[in-house]
């Protein structure tokens, strides 16, 4: 009698009633609850400061090349000199700043290889002889390259090369954008004044309005750093900035991965900026030239203005009705919770808030406008 006690006793200790068991699936619920945002928390932390290091180095490359060239690199420009001595026979479009300074992010062996014959981002016809775009694409031919990415940006790291290589060729795609200035009386009040923009005479204003006053600006302005003023100064005037994150049509459809950008078309993809003289020159800026984005952006909205955009609307500058990319005025975005990072003009890295408002975000865009900035802390 006592034995079978014990042994029904024994069984009751260890069991659990239904009671028991919903109350500890509950404990274990709340605790996933609140650890998983703690984990996505850590992980996006980890994410922003390594984006934070991903431009810090474009940084240091960006000096290295100044230091070497006496000048900071185009945001793109055709092929010619002094970017490549010619000569340069093929029909096409040049490349941009993410190419110039490979040499400097440890991409020597690839960069050693390329050729700038005239189509060295875009290519007019792939068949004809020595295509630098076909070419280049086909060195680079599905190679990430992790510097050029944001961890954050939900896009794929790989993207049809938009060079006009065939069999859609896949290269990097660049989280990152160059700060090509700003576009004049941007802010409500009209306070901020910039000459130096496109205007109806290009014939691609429809894609919005591309400005040349800032740090890394297209075409060959011989942009140094020391032509940032001193009230300016390098530490308040951005180079570079994040362009890592969909932005969504006025019906809430998110765009896709060619819609409202500058990146969609690759790593090589440039701009013809204000072309070749007779003697294989470039020359700066002109309110003419083209006004497509092309890896850089002219700011004229505010930080991660993600939503509401209309489709195929012309002179807005973010979805031009010929196609919806290439818009020259494509906000400053990202996956980042409340800003995005930007690289400043001495190498120094920031995390820029989306409540900064348009004249304090156009000044930092321009590289001698002698407004007065006092950024937060």
């Amino acid at each position: 009698m006592f034995r079978t006690l014990r042994k029904s006793m024994r069984a009751r200790w260890q069991a659990f009633t239904l009671i028991e068991l919903l109350v500890v699936i509950a404990i274990i619920a709340i605790l996933i609850g609140l650890l998983v945002p703690a984990v996505q928390k850590v992980r996006e932390s980890a994410a922003r400061l390594q984006c934070q290091n991903n431009l810090k180095q474009l940084g240091i490359a960006m000096h290295a090349y100044h230091d070497t060239r006496k000048f900071l690199p185009s945001a793109g420009s055709s092929d010619g000199k002094p970017f490549s001595p010619g000569p340069w026979p093929n029909g096409g479009e040049g490349t941009n700043w993410a190419v110039f300074i490979m040499p400097y992010i440890e991409q020597g062996s690839i960069y050693n290889r390329l050729t700038f014959t005239g189509d060295a981002g875009w290519t007019d016809d792939p068949n004809q002889k020595n295509s630098s775009a076909v070419n280049n694409v086909t060195l680079s031919a599905g190679i990430v390259l992790p510097l050029y990415r944001c961890p954050s940006d939900p896009h794929p790291a790989l993207i049809g090369n938009g060079s006009n290589v065939p069999n859609n060729v896949q290269v990097t795609r660049n989280s990152y954008v160059a700060i090509a200035g700003a576009v004049d009386r941007l802010d409500a009040a009209g306070l901020f004044r910039e000459s130096r923009n496109t205007d109806a005479s290009s014939w691609s204003i429809d894609f919005g309005i591309t400005a040349w006053g800032g740090m890394i600006v297209p075409a060959y302005s011989r942009v140094t750093l020391g032509s940032v003023t001193a009230r300016d100064g390098l530490s308040n005037t951005m180079m570079l900035s994040e362009q890592s994150d969909y932005l969504f049509y006025d019906n809430g459809q998110q765009g896709g991965e060619y819609d409202m950008t500058t990146t969609a078309n690759g790593l090589y993809r440039g701009h013809p900026g204000t072309y070749r003289d007779g003697q294989g020159n470039l020359s700066a800026g002109a309110a003419w030239m083209d006004s497509r984005g092309q890896t850089f952006t002219t700011i004229r909205y505010r930080i991660n203005q993600k939503t509401g955009w209309k489709r195929g609307v012309d002179n807005v500058g973010v979805s031009p009705s010929r196609w919806q990319s290439e818009g020259a005025n494509v906000p400053l975005v990202s996956a980042h919770t409340g800003g995005v990072n930007v690289l400043l003009g001495d190498g120094s890295v920031r995390f820029l808030s989306d409540s900064i408002d348009l004249l304090m975000l156009a000044r930092l865009a321009t590289r001698d406008d002698g407004g007065v900035l006092n950024l937060p802390d």
